[in-house]
């Protein structure tokens, strides 16, 4: 017998791990079957997982947790991908992926290694931070130099001189540019780190550990059941009234059935992708 599948990456446990500690919620989307999902979920330590999904699912689980308040990041490689990695507030797209997910992502990954995820959260971090410090110098220079060309110390004998007031702009420009400079230096983690700090706490979770849905399947869940009156009083009101069943009353058991999915058949789906 031969079998053929799909290997974990090395560095895909550790990316996860690492992911979780800096406080970030990590969920698995996956096109593949429930099992396969939740033996690889087990593997790199992912706790909640959606199998099965189509790319509308994607777009609308990504759609779902930012109505709820939180920021997503959408990482991807393939086609299916491209949607969801489009309307998260951030997507990121492997190098080594499609076209399609490139195009639609706002990063892309030069090479082909998840760590690179954890670096650009990295760096993304370390440059809001110095925007912040720029600010405050860009503050510092004005705050300072406006009250004393306002002439508020002259009583005092402090005055600004046409020239001090030039020379003070020129130092903020200058001081804001070398400290944006300054992330030119940016040197990533080394794996080693990582790793050092995952070693003793960094382990594959047991199958009962990982929660698995299918498709959309949580939102399923939270739908009221019909009762048994429910289904015999539609049944007397459809004989009541006609044979056939109302043109709305189709409108509306199709709009049920498809309430779950953004694309009604294979056309559709190869037209929004």
């Amino acid at each position: 017998m031969i079998a053929i599948a799909d290997s974990v990456k090395q560095e895909a446990a550790l990316a996860m791990h690492t992911l979780q500690n800096m406080g970030m919620d990590v969920v698995l989307l996956t096109g593949d079957n429930r099992k396969t999902a939740k033996a690889i979920a087990t593997q790199v330590g992912i706790r909640k997982v959606f199998a099965e999904v189509l790319p509308s699912h994607k777009v609308a689980k990504v759609q779902e947790l930012q109505v709820a308040g939180k920021k997503v990041a959408m990482v991807g490689d393939g086609v299916n991908d491209s949607p969801a990695l489009a309307r998260a507030d951030v997507g990121i797209a492997i190098g080594t992926g499609t076209d399609v997910a490139i195009e639609a992502a706002d990063v892309v990954l030069i090479r082909n290694d998840l760590m690179d995820v954890v670096a650009s959260i990295h760096l993304s971090k370390r440059t809001v931070k110095r925007i912040r410090l720029n600010l405050i110098l860009a503050l510092i220079y004005n705050l300072l130099g406006i009250p004393i060309a306002a002439g508020v110390f002259m009583p005092i004998g402090i005055v600004l001189q046409p020239w001090m007031g030039s020379a003070a702009m020129a130092a903020s420009s200058i001081s804001v540019l070398l400290s944006s400079l300054q992330l030119k230096c940016y040197k990533k983690p080394d794996v080693e780190r990582y790793e050092a700090q995952a070693r003793g706490s960094m382990k594959s979770l047991t199958p009962s550990e990982v929660s698995v849905h299918i498709g959309m399947d949580d939102r399923r869940r939270d739908l009221p059941k019909s009762g048994a009156w429910d289904e015999i009083s539609h049944v007397s009101l459809s004989s009541l009234t006609s044979k056939r069943k109302p043109r709305h009353t189709e409108n509306l058991l199709g709009d049920e059935a498809d309430r779950w999915s953004l694309l009604t058949n294979d056309q559709d789906e190869d037209q929004y992708i």
